[in-house]
Order: C-alpha cells, then sequence, then structure tokens
C-alpha cells in the first residue's frame, strides 16, 4: 500500500477551516476512457443545485500518462507505469478541499485507489473527524465467478466512517430483485454482499434503478455501479438519484448526498392506512414469485428469500400515498417546544 502525503486545499494553511462541511456529494460513473465522456460529465455539473464534492471516475482516459483534468477541480489516481495504465481517478472540488485535509492511498494496483478525508470539526458533527472514500473499478477476473477487486479491499476492517462505491461488475438480487440469476452470478456476488453485511455495511444505491445500459440490442440493462456505507454514515444518508443526463457511456453517473439531519428536509414515509387494497391484491395475483434454488444451500435461500420479500414490499409501497409532512416530522421538532415557546 503507498501513501502520498497530506494534502490541503490551501497553501501552507496550518489549521484547518473552522467551518465543517454540512453537504457532502459524490458522484461515480464509468468514462469508458473517452475523453468527450468525461467533458460531458463535468460539463454537466451546472444543471445541479449544487457542485459535486468529489468525483469518483472509472475507467478514466489516459493519454501519455496523462490523466484529463478540469478547472476547480484536483485529480487523485493510483500512481500508472508504461503498461499499466490506472482504472480509476477521483477529482476533488477546490471549495471543498478548502475545509478539508486529504490523505490519498493506494494499494499497488490501478483498479482501487482510497481518500482519507479529515478535519477537525467533524463532518456533520464533531465526533466525524474522518472520512474514508473508496473507488473502485472492478472486472472480470480469471474466471467468470471471480472479480479483480476482491471484497477484502472493498470492505477492509477498518474503524471510522466509510463510503465504498464504483463500477463492481456484480449482480445480486438486493440491488436488482426483478432480475432472474444463474448461479455463476449468485456464485459471484454472495461473497461481496457477504462480507459487507459481515462488517456493517449498507447498500445505498435504489433497488430495481439500472445504472448501466448495453449499446447492443442484445444486453439488457443492470445495477452494476454500487455504493455501500458504514451504519455510521446512515443518519446522514439523503440519496442515492441520477439527476444528470446521459454522457455517452453504457453507464449514466450516480450521485450520493449526505447532509446533517437538523438541515434536511423530513422524508415522506407510507402512509399503511390509505393502501389501495383491490388494487394490491390484483398486483400480488400477477406478481411472479422467483422459483427455488436448484442448488439449495443457505445462501441461495437466503437471496431468494430477499428477492420474492423486495418483490413484495415494492409492489405494496407502489399502491399506497404517502404521508403529509406535519410540524412534528420536522427535524428541531420536540416535546418540549410548546412549553419553550410559553416561556
Amino acid at each position: 500500500m503507498q501513501y502520498n502525503l497530506p494534502f490541503s486545499g490551501r497553501e501552507g494553511a496550518s489549521s484547518l477551516s473552522p467551518l465543517a462541511p454540512r453537504t457532502f456529494t459524490p458522484i461515480q460513473h464509468n468514462c469508458l476512457r473517452i475523453w468527450d465522456v468525461f467533458l460531458s460529465l463535468f460539463g454537466s455539473f451546472s444543471q445541479l443545485a449544487q457542485t459535486p464534492s468529489v468525483v469518483a471516475v472509472q475507467d478514466p482516459r489516459v493519454y501519455k500518462g496523462k490523466l484529463p483534468s478540469f478547472k476547480f477541480y484536483s485529480c487523485f489516481s493510483p500512481p500508472g507505469t508504461s503498461t499499466k495504465k490506472p482504472r480509476v481517478a477521483s477529482y476533488v472540488f477546490s471549495s471543498f478541499l478548502s475545509t478539508i485535509t486529504l490523505l490519498p492511498r493506494f494499494f499497488d494496483r490501478g483498479d482501487i485507489m482510497a481518500l482519507d478525508l479529515f478535519t477537525l470539526d467533524g463532518f456533520f458533527n464533531p465526533s466525524m473527524t474522518r472520512f474514508t472514500i473508496i473507488n473502485s473499478y472492478s472486472t472480470k477476473g480469471w474466471s467468470n465467478n471471480t472479480r479483480t477487486v476482491p471484497p477484502e479491499l472493498l470492505f477492509p476492517h477498518m474503524l471510522g466512517p466509510r463510503l465504498t462505491l464504483g463500477d463492481l461488475n456484480i449482480h445480486h438480487p438486493t440491488a436488482d430483485p426483478l432480475r432472474t440469476f444463474k448461479e455463476v452470478q449468485l456464485a459471484t456476488c454472495v461473497p461481496y454482499f457477504d462480507r459487507a453485511t459481515e462488517l456493517g455495511f449498507s447498500l445505498l444505491t435504489r433497488s430495481g434503478v439500472y445504472t448501466s445500459f448495453s449499446m447492443s440490442l442484445v444486453g439488457r440493462p443492470g445495477l452494476l455501479d454500487l455504493a455501500f456505507a458504514r451504519p455510521l454514515r446512515a443518519p446522514y444518508f439523503s440519496e442515492w438519484s441520477h439527476p444528470l443526463p446521459s454522457t455517452g457511456s453504457d453507464h449514466i453517473p450516480s450521485l450520493v448526498r449526505f447532509d446533517a439531519p437538523l438541515f434536511r428536509a423530513p422524508s415522506l414515509k407510507p402512509n399503511w392506512a390509505l393502501m389501495d387494497w383491490p388494487q394490491v391484491d390484483e398486483a400480488l395475483k400477477s406478481l411472479e414469485i422467483a422459483p427455488p434454488p436448484s442448488l439449495p444451500t443457505s445462501p441461495s435461500w437466503g437471496v431468494l428469500f430477499d428477492t420474492n420479500l423486495n418483490r413484495i414490499s415494492a409492489t405494496l409501497a407502489l399502491h399506497t400515498p404517502l404521508k403529509n409532512v406535519i410540524r412534528r416530522s420536522k427535524p428541531w421538532w420536540t416535546t418540549t417546544v410548546p412549553e419553550l415557546r410559553k416561556a
């Protein structure tokens, strides 16, 4: 593993900014080694309400040993050689970089890297002074059921909040519940999701929302661009979305947003009392239940249960209206507010 010297966005800064980041918005995208895709991605940031803090790029364009650059962003990538080019790169927005100290970490390979972010004031709260982002591009390994980046590198034993994201090239029923899986696909993905679950990671990507689309008429869409976070980040996770247009790649950019709960709009929850039961009854009758596994093992039965549970839950939520936001749903509301107002 290689370490670089800590990097601060301000030359000669002796201390960190006293303002702790309240919002953190990383974006991930596979650029297919095409310059126009990279340029289209960064050029589309003007359509966002807030400029992305970190851009995790997989399969970037490398020309004469150099990666593309973009104004107001600093690039970090694994060191390349004449025969092996970096497969990942991370771009950090200068405004965000001025509030933190950053330590890039590499692993003697070009398909995975990490960024350790530090701030004395903490990310969203004073106790969260460090945050790690792992950016990876995992491709097919020496066999159909192996990938180049092992689960141990994607989900290491480390303390503190972490975000693991990238193009992992694996399919799993949790991410794609409507897909029919082959045994070789389950054998490939289960070790990764088991490792993530064992270490307390949560899948942030939205189930059933595709991020990759085949450029031929043969392949079907898939959810290959995944994002996982440790539970310490879960209270600050706000959304996983695709607000940007197509860049010309067969993947679409994915944005993950974290913010402080105090400044977050209240989330809308289903109003189960107003569920449209006649519509639900018809939908459940036509719902396709995944068949039992051909090889009955404990992992395959677990995958079967998760697949069918996700399909049923998605059907119920589709025919259930959301609750209206009331003042007690606001983050700052407590039972003592009326008494404080009287005082």
